[in-house]
């Protein structure tokens, strides 16, 4: 029988001890068993599309400018599922000035886009801000600004409740050498 995974899964007869190897045909079984798993093997890819393997790439930003500083941005998908890791630790050329958004590899699904205008944002995952000098942590949230890009906030406690402010070049601290802003985030793909 030929495969019929992945649009339905195959029914298989499974033999039992009393069976001889003719009934169910024991050639038969192996080949079947060998036509379902060359057929799950396409289905999940070579390469860089293997479960569980990150692929590097190169995002554009706005806010910040990389300049000498070090950046790492990896991410996976599955189907319509996609996580993205950043960090960026910036050198002496490094600046962050104003608003800082980041590009994704792959397109977000156009109901997980933050509303503009300080509308409920959809938080796709969880940022840090790390200031080395004064040895602090800051945390905030990255959400989606449009389909392409994450922008990045800052959790502000100045009230009861925990709210959100832009980082900048003086908000949280002051940002030099070694300071780093990181992200875990995961999202459907459009």
């Amino acid at each position: 029988m030929a495969s019929t995974y992945p649009t339905s899964l195959d029914a298989f007869t499974n033999p039992t001890s009393s069976d001889l190897l003719t009934s169910p045909s024991h050639s038969q079984q192996h080949s079947d068993i060998n036509d379902a798993m060359e057929a799950v093997q396409t289905k999940l890819a070579i390469g860089n599309t293997v479960l569980g393997t990150y692929t590097a790439y190169t995002p554009t930003y706005g806010g910040l400018t990389v300049g000498n500083g070090t950046v790492v941005a990896e991410y996976a998908r599955v189907n319509d599922f996609v996580h993205v890791y950043f960090s960026f630790i910036l050198g002496s050329t490094s600046t962050v000035y104003a608003a800082p958004f980041i590009t994704v590899p792959v397109s977000i699904d156009a109901g997980m886009i933050s509303s503009a205008g300080g509308g409920a944002d959809w938080v796709l995952g969880a940022c840090s801000f790390t200031d080395v000098s004064a040895n602090g942590y800051y945390f905030g949230y990255a959400c989606s600004s449009a389909a392409t890009q994450l922008r990045l906030n800052l959790t502000n406690v100045a009230s009861t409740y925990a709210g959100k402010t832009t980082p900048n070049a003086t908000v949280p601290f002051t940002w030099t050498t070694g300071d780093s802003l990181r992200f875990s985030v995961i999202y459907k793909a459009a």
